[in-house]
């Protein structure tokens, strides 16, 4: 889009976002976007939305926030109302697990290995963008058979490693982040600590579970999973469709350690492919 477009469309973009604060969802401020500009007879791809959002990103007008799909909200002057400028919490933060028992419905059991392929496309699409990656590679590094990696927490499911630059930090930097996919929430605990190990190599690291199986009443006792993704710096991600990246919440966001190089190293050298590693390589 021309330069004219790109500030019109930018200025009606800033319009449907709530001025009080609130978060808005990426999906929700899209398809809105696209329903004003259609009806000027123009057309607005994803890569279009997603440009235009991160424009308004970098020009300190919008900032991202939490929800399914990810979302975005005004910066407000702290001096002007502290109140309204804090992030608001998620509603997942309030959370009790209900069995999918006491629901009545019928959810069909999954996998683990399942969710692989799905989980990695619902990355690259939708992780990716939202969280503004340009330049990466990513790996399903779970199934490696008896190649030696060493043992079995030292493979996450999923493996993005991107490279980053930033306005006012010189150079390009490196960050590795690691997935552990789990089909419920039977697993989950298990899955925090797998996810934990990651940091020895990983400068983020999360856990995401599928949690169809289950709804989330609002309560004031955050649940206990996240109370422990929390205190050890571990992301949780819930999702309900795999293949859909529109249902995923980053309910609490991994902190960012500060690995040995060497043992980031050595974990790209053991588990990425030669050729992820030749392109991972070409992005530097």
């Amino acid at each position: 889009m021309d330069a004219a477009k790109k500030i019109e469309y930018q200025k009606l973009l800033m319009s449907l976002v709530p001025e009080s604060g609130d978060n808005v969802g990426n999906v929700s401020l899209r398809e809105q976007l696209r329903g004003k500009i259609k009806a000027q007879g123009d057309l607005l791809t994803d890569e279009d939305y997603w440009a235009l959002r991160d424009s308004l990103i970098d020009s300190g007008l919008l900032e991202q926030g939490r929800g399914r799909g990810g979302s975005v909200h005004r910066i407000r002057s702290v001096a002007s109302d502290p109140v309204a400028s804090a992030p608001p919490l998620p509603d997942s933060a309030k959370a009790e697990v209900v069995s999918v028992a006491e629901t009545g419905e019928d959810i069909p059991q999954v996998t683990e290995a399942s969710l692989y392929v799905p989980f990695h496309d619902a990355i690259v699409n939708g992780y990716t963008k939202d969280n503004r990656l340009k330049r990466f590679i990513s790996e399903i590094t779970a199934n490696q058979g008896r190649r030696a990696t060493g043992g079995k927490w030292t493979r996450p499911d999923i493996t993005l490693a991107a490279v980053r630059t930033y306005q006012f930090t010189p150079g390009k930097r490196l960050e590795v982040i690691t997935f552990e996919v789990k089909p419920d929430l039977d697993g989950a605990l298990e899955g925090i600590y797998e996810a934990l190990a990651h940091s020895a190599f990983a400068h983020r690291s999360y856990l995401a579970v599928d949690i169809r199986g289950f709804k989330a009443p609002e309560q004031d006792v955050p649940d206990d999973r996240i109370q422990e993704c929390t205190r050890h710096g571990v992301g949780y991600i819930a999702f309900t469709d795999v293949t859909d990246y529109n249902t995923y919440e980053v309910v609490c966001s991994a902190k960012l350690k500060e690995p040995d190089p060497e043992e980031v190293d050595n974990f790209i050298k053991k588990q990425i492919s030669p050729q992820k590693q030749d392109e991972l390589r070409e992005l530097f």
